[in-house]
């Protein structure tokens, strides 16, 4: 793979972490809605808890007997809030999930890309060190193959 393909897939790494994040972004907000949805419910439960026991004690309070059919509406409601919270609970776990997964990948295909950089760095190393070593031998065959200067003219009795 050559620099110039890693740079590539490294621009689109960056766009698609870019993209995650956008992604990710949203998903924390519907968890932080469903959150408050969770706790209006969870308030909601609260509210009929309350209804319902001084439902209960006002007829414990003057000894009558209990009227289901007024209590059941609130046991109801406290019934259909629960479920509701079940629900929310299982879309943020599934949501938490999705998002661990999608960052498990990212993090897979960024380390493929920093391990076909590096291989790519170590094969451009090795190139210029050969073409290093290619140039010095040829600086070296220049050298040793000049031509013997003359004997100094101004010394003739050798």
């Amino acid at each position: 793979m050559s620099l110039t393909e890693n740079f590539e897939t490294a621009r689109n790494i960056a766009r698609d972490a870019a993209q995650t994040a956008v992604e990710k972004a949203r998903e924390l907000a519907s968890i932080a809605k469903a959150n408050l949805s969770i706790y209006a419910e969870e308030d909601k439960v609260k509210k009929a808890e309350l209804e319902l026991g001084k439902l209960y004690y006002r007829d414990y309070a003057v000894g009558e007997e209990m009227d289901a059919a007024e209590y059941l509406p609130w046991c109801q409601k406290i019934d259909e809030s629960k479920k509701l919270i079940a629900e929310l609970k299982d879309y943020i776990a599934s949501t938490r999930e999705r998002a661990g997964e999608a960052k498990d990948a990212a993090c897979e295909d960024i380390d493929k890309v920093v391990e076909d950089v590096e291989k790519t760095a170590e094969e451009l190393a090795q190139k210029v060190e050969d073409a290093a070593e290619d140039a010095a031998k040829k600086i070296e065959i220049v050298v040793n193959d000049e031509p013997e200067t003359p004997a100094d003219p101004e010394n003739k009795d050798e």
